[in-house]
């Protein structure tokens, strides 16, 4: 089975190692109202390429950038980018958690609609542009609202028409069983479903209970300090690892190659009020899975055939099925 990607479909032996949870760019809807200057589109290009070059060195074929459709998604600057760097971009379709997204217009409408939508987009791609998306997000945030459960049901319709995976925002590593049942309850396969941002467990035995449903789980913001300590986070896949979980491990790290706003458009812990510019230089690099954090996997025992089913076999079965 193909894998429809920003510039066309791949074939599943041709992803390559793979991130499944990174960022060419986010933003919010209001940004464009901010008089303060911001980087012009070519800055904001070249500074993709250039992450996803030194991504590519490290052996990384293919990211998914699961952003939703009202958070700065852009189709065509991600082909822009996917061409000029040669790393394979793969793009959602999909609204975010109520508190942060869903539009007013499509608050408005039921599961039904909002998945026509998305299948409109996966058939056809986005807008006039011929752009296709090759998965779903879907998210929740501290608590599941009414709405968030209406649109985890479209995502959850839509994969069943469409056969593609679904890659899910949980906010604070909250409600991944309740997304589980939500998705179970419309007919949607587990198996092409990854459960994001798994990482602020506390208890690797939250983790595991989590793949009882079958579904891929996501450690995926790797390299975020102020969220939790990489080891534990290593601690927690080794010992998912250990107890023969590994082909349900997805690695990532949920970096932001650029921004165009010019301030940071999503909030911030008390104290941590920095520009963009200085946001993303504070953070580590995007090769840092695949170096620095692969490296505390094998100081507790994590092979390279493990890292090897993380990130080319799990990440080729998500998104392709079982082939």
């Amino acid at each position: 089975m193909a894998v429809m990607s920003v510039t066309g479909p791949i074939a599943a032996a041709e992803l390559g190692a793979t991130l499944v949870h990174e960022h060419i760019i986010v933003g919010m809807p209001g940004q464009e109202l901010d008089p303060t200057q911001a980087p012009d589109r070519r800055e904001i290009v070249a500074m993709a390429v250039d992450k996803l070059q030194e991504l590519k060195a490290h052996g990384v074929s293919t990211i998914v950038d699961p952003c939703p459709i009202e958070l700065g998604r852009d189709p065509e600057l991600y082909a822009d980018v996917s061409e000029r760097s040669g790393v394979n971009i793969v793009f959602a379709t999909g609204f975010y958690y109520e508190a942060s997204g869903i539009p007013l217009y499509w608050r408005a409408r039921d599961k039904e609609e909002i998945a026509e939508l998305y299948l409109h987009e996966l058939e056809n791609g986005v807008g006039n542009t011929g752009l296709r998306p090759g998965i779903i997000k879907a998210a929740t945030g501290l608590d599941v609202t009414p709405l968030e459960r209406t649109v985890l049901a479209a995502a959850a319709m839509a994969q069943c028409a469409a056969d593609c995976a679904i890659i899910t925002h949980t906010e604070n590593s909250r409600h991944g069983d309740v997304q589980q049942a939500i998705f179970a309850e419309h007919g949607a396969d587990p198996h092409r479903i990854l459960i994001g941002h798994q990482d602020e467990q506390s208890d690797w035995e939250a983790i595991r209970q989590l793949t009882e449903g079958n579904t891929f789980i996501g450690i995926d913001r790797v390299g975020y300090d102020i969220l939790a300590p990489d080891e534990r986070r290593a601690d927690h896949v080794a010992a998912l690892i250990r107890n023969g979980y590994v082909r349900q491990v997805c690695l990532s790290q949920d970096c932001i190659c650029t921004m165009a706003s010019p301030r940071l458009p999503f909030a911030m812990p008390p104290g941590y009020k920095m520009t963009p510019a200085a946001f993303l230089a504070g953070n580590k690099p995007l090769s840092y899975v695949v170096t620095g954090f692969s490296d505390l996997l094998r100081e507790r025992g994590v092979t390279d055939a493990d890292l090897d089913i993380i990130f080319r076999d799990n990440p080729r079965r998500l998104l392709a099925g079982n082939e």
